[in-house]
C-alpha cells in the first residue's frame, strides 16, 4: 500500500510530457485549430475562460457533449485532439472505441493504450467548440489516478483558432481575435520555431556554475513541473555541475531518470533568473527535440502574463507579480 502511495505522489509531482501515436492517420496540425466554433457571448472583444490551479496545473470547468467535466492544459507534445484520461465520464458519454492508438512519453517502460472515439462538443460559458477528435485511455492506464480532479487534458493548440493569453494572476485564458489583435506591452517577443516531433522552441540562454554560457532553443513544456530541464547528452556534452544529486520520477511510460542542481543564471527575452535550482536529463528522458538545450515548464511561465501566437509563431511574455528581482516563482516545486 505505502508503495503505491509513494508512485501516485512521485507521479503526482515530477509530471510528464506526452505523444500520441495512432494505428491509422493522426490529424495534422494546422494554423488555425481542429473543428469549430461559436462565440456565445454578445459584446466586443476577448473571451475568458477562468481556470483554477490543482495540484499545479491549470484546470479548467467545461461542458462535454452536455455532461460536466474537468479539463487540464497542456501542450508539450502539441495535437488536435481533446485526451480524456478514462474517469467515469468515458462511460457517461458512451464514447465507443473506433481506432487503436498508443500514448507515450517520458520514461523507462512501454506506451500505454489508447483509442479514438466520436469527436465531442465542448462548451465553455462564453464559447462551445463543435467537432474535436478525441483520444481516450482506459482507467487502467492509470491516467486518471495520477491527475486527480482532472478528466482529461486540451493542448494549447485546441485554441489554435485565436490568439491564446495566460493570465497567472487572475487565472484567465484569454482568447483574443487574431485579426485584431495587437501586442501593446513592454514584455519580449520571442519567435516559436516548430520542432518535427511537433513541439515548439524559444531561444534560451544559461551559465553554468564554471561560468560557461549556452545559447540556443529550449522546447516548450505547458504541462512540465521543472522552471528549466538542461538536456546532457547533446552535441554540447553539458556536464552536470558540482554538487548535483540524482532524483527519480515517473512520465508516462514510467521510471524517468534524471539530476537536480544549481547553476548561476539563465535567461529568457530580456529575463534573467540568478542561481536557479534546475534539473538535469538525457535526450530521451527530457523528451525534448534532438540538438536543444533542454525544456522549459509551467514554473518558468507562471512569473510572466505570457501570450502565444501560433499563427505567426510568436511568444510574448511580461512580468507578474510572481516575478520579482530574478528569483523564481513562488510557486516552483523544490527538492531538497
Amino acid at each position: 500500500m505505502r508503495k503505491s502511495v509513494i508512485l501516485f505522489l512521485l507521479f503526482l509531482f515530477f509530471g510528464y510530457a506526452v505523444n500520441i501515436r495512432a494505428s491509422g492517420k493522426v490529424r495534422a496540425l494546422k494554423s488555425a485549430g481542429p473543428g469549430s466554433y461559436k462565440i456565445l457571448k454578445k459584446t466586443k472583444g476577448p473571451t475568458v475562460i477562468p481556470f483554477k490551479m490543482h495540484n499545479g496545473k491549470p484546470l479548467m470547468d467545461v461542458e462535454i457533449n452536455g455532461k460536466k467535466a474537468t479539463m487540464m492544459i497542456d501542450n508539450g507534445i502539441l495535437w488536435d485532439q481533446v485526451w480524456l484520461f478514462g474517469t467515469p465520464l468515458v462511460e457517461e458519454l458512451q464514447l465507443k472505441p473506433i481506432e487503436k492508438s498508443t500514448i507515450g512519453g517520458a520514461g523507462e517502460g512501454d506506451p500505454t493504450e489508447a483509442y479514438t472515439s466520436s469527436n465531442l462538443t465542448l462548451k465553455f460559458k462564453d464559447i462551445v467548440f463543435y467537432d474535436q477528435p478525441v483520444y481516450v485511455s482506459p482507467p487502467a492506464a492509470g491516467f486518471a489516478r495520477m491527475f486527480p480532479g482532472a478528466d482529461g487534458q486540451l493542448c494549447n493548440t485546441f485554441f489554435k483558432h485565436f490568439v491564446v493569453e495566460f493570465d497567472f494572476v487572475r487565472n484567465q485564458v484569454i482568447l483574443h481575435d487574431p485579426k485584431t489583435f495587437q501586442y501593446k506591452g513592454d514584455g519580449s517577443v520571442l519567435n516559436m520555431l516548430e520542432n518535427k516531433s511537433g513541439t515548439h522552441s524559444v531561444p534560451f540562454s544559461f551559465t553554468m556554475l564554471n561560468g560557461k554560457t549556452y545559447s540556443g532553443q529550449v522546447d516548450i513544456d505547458f504541462g512540465g513541473v521543472h522552471i528549466f530541464k538542461i538536456a546532457l547528452n547533446n552535441k554540447l556534452n553539458i556536464s552536470l555541475p558540482p554538487g548535483a544529486q540524482p532524483i527519480s520520477s515517473y512520465g508516462a511510460q514510467g521510471r524517468d531518470r534524471e539530476y537536480t542542481g544549481m547553476i548561476k543564471q539563465m535567461t529568457i527575452g530580456k529575463y534573467t533568473f540568478n542561481k536557479p535550482k534546475v534539473f538535469f536529463g538525457d535526450e530521451k528522458t527530457s523528451r525534448i527535440h534532438p540538438g536543444n538545450l533542454g525544456v522549459i515548464g509551467l514554473p518558468m511561465f507562471m512569473n510572466f502574463d505570457i501570450i502565444f501566437d501560433y499563427i505567426h509563431n510568436k511568444i510574448y511574455i511580461e512580468p507578474n507579480k510572481n516575478y520579482f528581482d530574478g528569483k523564481l516563482h513562488k510557486g516552483e516545486i523544490r527538492y531538497s
